[in-house]
């Protein structure tokens, strides 16, 4: 019986110190990390409007652009924001920045699921979710 209750401790054990490593990551990204931004960023090139004059209606090569786009939800609809090449750089860094926080997290949420249930005894799909609103 000593046996089947060292088991689940030493697995809590495993848990909390993995967590520990996941908080330990995550401090030492904080300080590095700059703006965070949730969406995408994509680049376009376009034909103009105009039909018999422009290279664009030729040559798929010679199209305008690249126009680049930050594009995002809010309040349920896609928003998009028109961004300038120096713009593009930066707002791709946020989004990284976002994006690896996101993972991180994720990956000490998953551990938190985990441990609790190793307290509870449950398995991790008998634990209640998140309730959809």
């Amino acid at each position: 019986m000593s046996d089947v209750k060292a088991k689940p401790k030493n697995k809590l054990a495993q848990a909390s110190q993995h967590y520990e490593s996941l908080r330990r990551e995550l401090a030492s990204l904080a300080p590095q990390m700059g703006f965070l931004l949730t969406g995408s960023v994509q680049s376009r090139f376009f034909e103009c409007s105009r039909q018999n004059n422009c290279r664009c209606h030729d040559d798929m090569a010679s199209r305008h652009g690249p126009y680049h786009y930050w594009t995002r939800k809010v309040k349920g609809k896609t928003v998009s924001v028109t961004l300038t090449d120096n713009q593009l750089a930066v707002v791709q860094e946020w989004i990284q920045n976002s994006r690896a926080l996101e993972r991180l997290l994720k990956k000490m949420r998953d551990e938190s699921m985990r441990a609790i249930a190793l307290t509870t005894g449950k398995t991790i799909e008998e634990i209640p979710g998140p309730r959809a609103r």
